[in-house]
């Protein structure tokens, strides 16, 4: 079940969420990430113009995501965002480096799914994976890429997914290759394993189904409890501060907050 996943759906939490990486995490990123930093810039003269409710943030962040083809690493972030989400929960709030890329891809697929359905999508990968998991729930733990064309033989032919999803988002509006009708899942959608079979499509091909139960351990997680955020703005009063009575302001944050 993707037990290190960073699975935060911002639940209870999103309009905070969404001025804090506005206002400090999306800059930051862009100035310390350097993946980042240029798979954004490209994507800010690339990305569709956003509709559907969403802004242009949005649009860029599904831009910089999507556009994951064969280059060099300065120019594709999708491979190391994805390890990172599926492995970085302790590093959550604190080193972890795609908060303003997680959140924005959080907020379209629950925006843009609020006007669409249930559907079936395709995965190819060319990864093996153990065979003896029927009837066994999973979570992918990362933001997965899926397609309604199941023919994409590019991505793989060793292990496919036949998914039936509730949670996802089509953005093939968005994507930077128009031509693969993307389908994005969240990392905390929780599938039930109902069919494995071999030789037809794929040498192996396992048929998910949704629950329509999603599973978020990190839920305003480092919204509600993130220590780093109480410390930054300790810091900023302290920077600012002039006399001997915004040090000792200081001083009792940083007790108060690692006590």
């Amino acid at each position: 079940m993707a037990p290190n996943s960073i699975d935060d759906k911002y639940d209870g939490c999103r309009d905070e969420a969404f001025k804090r990486v506005d206002g400090y995490y999306l800059p930051h990123e862009k100035n310390t990430t350097t993946n980042f930093i240029r798979a954004w810039d490209i994507a800010e003269k690339h990305a569709s113009i956003p509709k559907d409710g969403l802004q242009k943030l949005h649009s860029v962040s599904m831009y910089s995501y999507t556009n994951n083809k064969p280059q060099p690493p300065s120019e594709s972030i999708y491979l190391d965002f994805n390890e990172a989400v599926r492995e970085g929960r302790y590093g959550y709030g604190r080193s972890f480096q795609y908060h303003s890329l997680h959140f924005y891809l959080t907020d379209v697929i629950q925006i843009l799914k609020q006007s669409q359905t249930c559907r079936t999508t395709y995965r190819r990968t060319n990864v093996y994976f153990d065979r003896n998991v029927l009837n066994k729930e999973i979570r992918f733990g990362f933001f997965a890429s899926s397609s309604l064309n199941k023919s994409l033989h590019m991505f793989g032919n060793t292990s496919c997914f036949e998914i039936n999803t509730c949670f996802d988002a089509n953005l093939t509006y968005y994507f930077a290759y128009i031509n693969e009708s993307e389908v994005l899942i969240p990392s905390y959608e929780v599938f039930r394993i109902t069919a494995v079979q071999t030789n037809t499509w794929c040498d192996v091909v396992y048929t998910l189904n949704s629950t329509g139960i999603s599973k978020s351990n990190m839920n305003c997680r480092w919204v509600y409890n993130g220590a780093e955020s109480n410390l930054r703005s300790s810091f900023y009063t302290f920077i600012r501060a002039s006399d001997t009575d915004y040090i000792m302001l200081f001083t009792m944050l940083i007790i108060i907050v690692f006590h």
